[in-house]
């Protein structure tokens, strides 16, 4: 019973799991451009602007996420105000300039390879709110 209880326990801890990013995804991040960062606010802006009350907004190199699509990919992270242990992040996907989609807390925008910049342009947006 208990080998059974531990194999069990190890299968779980394993689909838990989460494996970094390939190398090549790593290897391909260029510094957002500032249509990629103006195009996040403007959408922000469109839908009535709220966002929660966080500081040091960053945001991500963009990568080659998916070479066949010609899909890349990019983060935010921001931390929260009032607990600022571990930020917030969303991975953005972007095909031919366009924002396809969004996962909060896309275990891909914590991989140390990743480089972040400061993003200004979203206290901006938090301003107006």
């Amino acid at each position: 019973m208990k080998k059974l209880i531990a194999s069990l326990g190890g299968l779980f801890l394993l689909a838990g799991c989460q494996t970094d990013v390939a190398q090549s995804v790593a290897d391909s991040q260029v510094p957002p451009s500032a249509s990629v960062r103006n195009q996040l606010v403007r959408i922000i802006n469109n839908n009535g602007g709220k966002i929660g009350d966080f500081v040091r907004p960053e945001i991500s190199s963009v990568v080659l996420l998916q070479p066949e699509t010609k899909t890349y990919a990019f983060c935010v992270r921001a931390w929260h105000a009032q607990r600022q242990r571990q930020p917030d992040v969303i991975g953005f996907s972007v095909r031919n300039g366009q924002i396809l989609g969004s996962t909060a807390n896309d275990y891909r925008c914590r991989d140390q390879r990743l480089r972040y910049y400061p993003y200004p342009e979203l206290i901006a947006v938090r301003g107006t709110n």
